[in-house]
């Protein structure tokens, strides 16, 4: 990239914060819809003005702010990033209009969304939008798949990411505060959420941001610049640690020890990051020493939703066994809802259970069936050999593979399918994989 390009894409970064963000903290302060209809206004002229590149980073900047940015039809409740995707494939499908795709990748998606589809007698009409919308993103993902070369920069999306969280962070910090007084509520049933909506899914993109700042390290040439990147890490992790996700704890802990490994059996081709690391555990040795009061509460905290439910498996997992167990008894009641499966769109209240899966197998199992299995499989294994034409797989480095593993452990105990914000993490994950190096 050009200084020119990479100045610019740093101005269109500043102003696409300061806008999109200011308009998110804004809700706080705001009781009406005027507010989210101004981002909405802003981003559609922006993803309509601006390059493709950038489409979908400023799609990925939403990602971690999706429980802020939604508006309200009726009763129901609708995450602006469904309209802004639908926003974002129009205009892609226009400028690709008369280009070819490869006719064997298009069956393979046209058979994904239509098994989808099939389903469309068991919805009612507000169902309906939320199926049009899916649609829209797995198609959306699959066009930029095929078109990568001309339509993504991976540089540019996980800057835009990186920012989104630290706006939700922010939205989070300013929220806690008006509700509690304190980022220390010592209760572990108060979590950190920042603007995601949920503590789960926000320390999972909180694991995938910190991961993925290890990409713009390798790239980064200013020594000044690389020393951001440690506090940054650890600022992001204390506030995953907020969340008092146990998931956090463990998966954050597993991925630091294999990317400990990994650069102590290559240090020579991994100078920047083993400086990276010595660097993080000074910085938390000198937290540790510091702040030892606050970090030993919030510690007990976080340590306490594992040993107040030692003797109840149902708190230790939050009922998600209670849960599994419903769902298997469904599905195991009817052959045909076994085999395809009862539809994504809304299926824990059409199923009765009125509380989503919490896992992306059992989830897959009970809107898909088991041929969904397949298909889901076949799709999957689509992006991976068209993004794997960048490299050889055997060719990447495992320190890659860390974002896609944080989501492949934190979609065990969260749901995936039914948002469309899926779709767009696991592209973006799976190209990290290539493109890192």
């Amino acid at each position: 990239m050009s200084p020119a390009i990479n100045s610019n894409g740093s101005l269109f970064l500043l102003l696409d914060t300061a806008v999109i963000g200011g308009c998110i903290l804004a809700q706080l302060f705001s009781s009406g819809n005027l507010i989210i209809y101004a981002l909405i206004c802003y981003v559609i002229m922006r993803l309509f003005f601006t390059s493709l590149s950038n489409d979908i980073a400023i799609l990925m900047f939403l990602i971690p702010n999706l429980g802020s940015t939604f508006i309200y039809i009726g009763a129901s409740s609708i995450p602006i990033l469904n309209l802004l995707i639908c926003v974002a494939l129009l205009k892609l499908c226009i400028t690709f209009l008369h280009d070819s795709v490869n006719k064997k990748f298009l069956l393979v998606v046209v058979i994904f969304v239509m098994y989808e589809w099939v389903h469309i007698f068991l919805y009612d009409v507000k169902t309906l939008a939320l199926l049009f919308s899916w649609s829209a993103a797995v198609i959306y993902v699959f066009l930029i798949v095929i078109y990568s070369r001309s339509t993504y920069h991976h540089e540019t999306v996980i800057k835009y990411f990186i920012a989104g969280v630290a706006v939700s962070i922010i939205y989070g910090v300013l929220n806690f505060y008006n509700l509690y007084g304190t980022l220390l509520a010592n209760n572990p049933t108060i979590r950190f959420k920042g603007a995601a909506g949920d503590s789960n899914y926000f320390s999972m993109y909180i694991m995938i941001s910190m991961f993925s700042m290890l990409y713009l390290l390798k790239k980064e040439s200013s020594k000044w610049y690389q020393g951001i990147y440690p506090l940054l890490f650890i600022f992001y992790g204390a506030f995953g640690v907020l969340s008092l996700s146990r998931m956090f704890l463990l998966v954050v802990s597993f991925l630091m020890v294999i990317m400990v490994v990994k650069v102590l059996f290559s240090i020579r081709d991994n100078k920047k990051i083993l400086w990276f690391i010595t660097m993080t555990f000074l910085l938390i040795a000198s937290f540790f020493l510091y702040f030892s009061e606050e970090i030993h509460s919030v510690l007990n905290l976080f340590l306490s939703r594992f040993t107040d439910f030692l003797e109840d498996p149902n708190g230790l997992t939050s009922n998600r066994n209670i849960i599994a167990e419903k769902y298997f008894d469904l599905i195991k009641a009817d052959f045909w809802s076994l085999l395809f499966g009862i539809g994504i769109q809304e299926y824990y209240i059409r199923s009765g259970v009125f509380l989503e899966t919490h896992n992306i197998l059992l989830e897959i199992l009970v809107v898909w069936g088991m041929m969904g299995f397949l298909v889901f499989g076949l799709f999957i294994a689509i992006v991976f050999y068209i993004s794997a034409s960048k490299r050889k797989i055997s060719e990447t480095s495992i320190l890659g593979w860390l974002p896609i593993m944080c989501m492949a452990v934190s979609y065990m105990s969260i749901n995936a399918m039914s948002n469309e914000s899926f779709f767009l993490l696991v592209f973006f994950a799976i190209n990290h994989i290539y493109e890192f190096n």
